[in-house]
């Protein structure tokens, strides 16, 4: 991502529900199973950002996290 550029996710479950969870932009969302759920943000720094479920989902959970780079 690019430091100013407006971001679109779009994110759905097939199983249950999940939550999304970007702490440094202040962005939550519960997703529901078979609903597509769109977020917009504009990354307002540039780094490496770590998103997860924050929605506890069963086996596997642990394990749903990643990391967004935002470059300038």
């Amino acid at each position: 991502m690019k430091k100013g550029v407006p971001v679109t996710l779009e994110l759905m479950s097939i199983d249950r529900v999940h939550g999304f969870n970007i702490p440094d932009f202040h962005i939550r969302a519960t997703i529901q199973p078979w609903e597509s759920t769109t977020i917009t943000f504009t990354p307002d720094k540039v780094g490496r950002f770590t998103f997860a479920c924050d929605h506890f989902c069963g086996d596997g959970h642990d394990d749903m996290s990643g990391v967004i780079v935002v470059v300038d």
